[in-house]
């Protein structure tokens, strides 16, 4: 990775007119559209400030991602192009202005203003105002010395004693319209703007001069005859307007006024031949000042190899933070736009939208009813992967996209041992073929709106914010991309139980990654190869039993003197068990609490979580709800002492004590809901414990059995892939 926080803008824009930097197709909108922000960035260039840093990614295939030239909508045939590119990751917005500000670069061989990324934003030339001679006098915007060509930094490498806020009186930004004619318009012909000459119109202004900063430090030709004719235009009529003045004035007064400037200007030569001289070399000054400014900006320009691709993106991020990050979906995007039309962003939407496949052989008893009564169903709209009001893919569901896609194109066969930990990793994934990704998309989402049935069908899940961990969305996406596998009811039955015993084991609490890459590989293995699966037995056994994590101790609050406290993700995890089995609500036992029971967030069908024992019962006098809620050393909070209910049966227990609400619930939903009267009216923290320890052990051999009746019935020891 190589900086530097001194960039050459002249050489930046030669390598964007040669195409030897790229904006890659991020789908990204320029936002810089306010001409008072661009001024504000033209400003702190010329008064040399820093004005921030640019991201750019080396790379020895220019047709690796999708492109945009800067400043253009029209994505650029890489086909024709060759040698090293680099990707311009960050920066946009400033490498944009200040390429349309001091070049042409983004018009050239531009046939409409239509193609501009945004036309009225960018049809703007930018000219620096200098004072004419006669209104200069005393005036504050006459920060170059214009007036008496007394240029103020005689070292052109220092930096000047004005400010940024001082060089914005002295900008002004002129738009243009394509047939407009004029001779600054990049579109109007060489020719015309002969004819209109660029010179004259630099000196028409009545108080000041027009310098064009788009000529600035250009090597052209044509354009550097542009520029001399603008100085001798202006260095006339400045001549002209002081030749007046002093002519105007008694002999002693002109002695007076010669004498202003020192022995530069001989009485005994002619005014105008010496006055021209003077002029030349604050000319001379004020040029190579601005030709300075931009060949030395104050740019941190951070350049990083290809072969360290996620190296950049963590750079980004870094540099954006509060903003709108870089991500790997979005090179993932640029990539396979070089052989796909269709955006990749808007793929995933339609695919998302697609109907659910709804395979009702796989479906659990407990959850046949349930699913018999959808309509329209959709798994992945469900579950919130879309947000259909504001256009929006979930960011966790691009993640999971990203990791599935990745592995499916490493591993299209479902060797157990081809998956890998670094296929999912940012670089692997960005090695990705364009045409296999291209390929399987459309594969991905289908798996991964299977993955999402079967959390809903199987795990008590409603939405994507509940799946703790993406992994586990990953895994079944990935098996569930074999048709075989997904009609299989055994496999499901076989993943039901995985399922259950990793969440409650804490399979994944630590080294997340690399228990995933396990987990997928012995899954795959027993599936391909009939493999005996002990280790999901070993897993059992710690299902509400693995040590600081979900054991019985930490569960009733027995280890706070340790500062040990259970994660919020058990009490989720306890609720999603129970609602994956449908049961009465609270007070109705016609009313059914499932997965699918809810309607809108906004009526009294929609689940919250609910303290068995409330709160407000318990709590002392002078004691709020709320700081006992923060409390996180009261065994209240345990994630035992949860359960979903709807939020009408919630409103009817309000803070009523156990005791209270328990006479007036159904017998089935207090079954199934694992719910007792205390021996008194009145109980204490020991009498809660005593509780919640019932309440666990029951807990614990629901789930254990339930685990164990579904590798019963998954016949995983004898099942065989073919």
């Amino acid at each position: 990775m190589e900086n530097k926080n001194i960039s050459d803008l002249t050489e930046l824009i030669k390598q964007i007119e040669a195409n030897e930097i790229l904006l890659p197709d991020f789908q990204r909108e320029f936002v810089w559209k306010d001409v008072e922000l661009q001024k504000q960035l033209v400003a702190s260039v010329l008064a040399r400030m820093p004005i921030g840093s640019i991201l750019l990614l080396q790379s020895s295939n220019p047709k690796e991602f999708s492109s945009k030239a800067l400043g253009r909508k029209q994505i650029i045939n890489t086909s024709e192009l060759g040698g090293n590119v680099e990707y311009l990751l960050d920066g946009q917005q400033r490498m944009t202005v200040l390429t349309n500000v001091f070049s042409n670069a983004i018009f050239q061989g531009l046939t409409s203003v239509n193609d501009l990324v945004a036309p009225m934003a960018l049809k703007r030339r930018f000219f620096i105002k200098l004072p004419k001679w006669k209104s200069a006098e005393d005036s504050e915007e006459d920060i170059f010395g214009f007036h008496d060509l007394n240029f103020p930094t005689e070292n052109l490498g220092e930096n000047p004693t004005y400010l940024s806020s001082d060089i914005m009186p002295n900008l002004e930004a002129i738009e243009f319209n394509k047939n407009d004619g004029k001779a600054f318009n990049p579109f109007t012909p060489e020719e015309k703007a002969k004819s209109n000459d660029l010179a004259k119109f630099c000196t028409s202004k009545d108080d000041y001069y027009l310098i064009p900063l788009h000529l600035i430090g250009s090597n052209d030709k044509t354009n550097i005859n542009k520029m001399t004719r603008i100085k001798t235009e202006i260095k006339n009529d400045y001549i002209s307007d002081m030749k007046d003045h002093y002519d105007a004035l008694h002999e002693d007064e002109q002695q007076a006024f010669i004498a202003k400037y020192e022995e530069e200007i001989d009485e005994n030569r002619d005014f105008s031949t010496a006055l021209g001289e003077v002029f030349e070399t604050w000319w001379s000054s004020f040029s190579e000042y601005l030709k300075d400014c931009i060949k030395n900006i104050i740019l941190n320009q951070i350049v990083v190899s290809e072969a360290q691709r996620g190296r950049a993106i963590d750079i980004y991020e870094n540099l954006n933070r509060g903003g709108v990050s870089l991500n790997t979906f979005d090179l993932m995007t640029a990539k396979v736009a070089v052989v796909s039309s269709e955006g990749l962003y808007q793929r995933l939407i339609k695919y998302i939208l697609e109907p659910t496949e709804i395979d009702k052989n796989v479906v659990p008893e407990r959850m046949e009813a349930e699913v018999a009564k959808l309509t329209n169903y959709n798994a992945s709209l469900r579950l919130g992967c879309y947000n259909e009001n504001n256009n929006t893919i979930a960011s966790k569901y691009l993640n999971a996209f990203l990791d599935v896609i990745s592995l499916r194109c490493y591993n299209p066969d479902f060797i157990p041992s081809e998956y890998k930990l670094d296929y999912i990793k940012q670089d692997k994934i960005l090695d990705l073929d364009p045409e296999n990704i291209n390929q399987n998309v459309e594969i991905v989402c289908k798996g991964i709106d299977r993955a999402s049935f079967f959390l809903q069908t199987r795990c008590g899940i409603r939405k994507l914010s509940e799946v703790n961990n993406l992994f586990i969305l990953v895994l079944l996406a990935c098996i569930f991309l074999k048709d075989k596998w997904f009609h299989d009811k055994k496999v499901h039955n076989l993943l039901e139980a995985w399922y259950w015993c990793v969440i409650f084991s804490g399979e994944f609490d630590k080294d997340q990654n690399r228990n995933f890459i396990k987990n997928i590989q012995l899954l795959t293995k027993s599936l391909v190869d009939s493999q005996d699966i002990e280790w999901l037995k070993n897993m059992k056994s710690m299902i509400l039993n693995a040590p600081n994590y979900s054991d019985k101790e930490l569960l009733l609050y027995e280890k706070v003197n340790d500062e040990r406290y259970p994660k919020k993700n058990l009490a989720d995890y306890i609720c999603q068990f129970l609602l994956s089995e449908p049961c009465p609500s609270m007070f109705d036992s016609e009313e059914v609490i499932s997965v699918f029971s809810e309607k809108t967030k906004s009526d009294n069908t929609s689940l919250e979580a609910h303290h068995i024992i409330p709160l407000g019962s318990v709590k002392k006098i002078g004691q709020v709800s709320g700081a006992l809620r923060r409390d996180v050393r009261s065994i209240y909070n345990s994630p035992l002492n949860f359960i979903y209910i709807t939020k009408k049966d919630n409103n009817s227990i309000s803070d009523k004590s156990v005791n209270d609400y328990i006479q007036e619930i159904t017998s089935e939903a207090k079954s199934r809901l694992m719910l007792a009267k205390f021996q008194n009216d009145e109980y204490n923290d020991d009498d809660v414990k005593d509780f919640l320890s019932e309440r666990f052990d029951r807990l614990q051999g629901l789930i254990r059995n339930r685990v164990g009746d579904l590798l019963a019935n998954s016949g995983y020891s004898s099942y065989c892939s073919n």
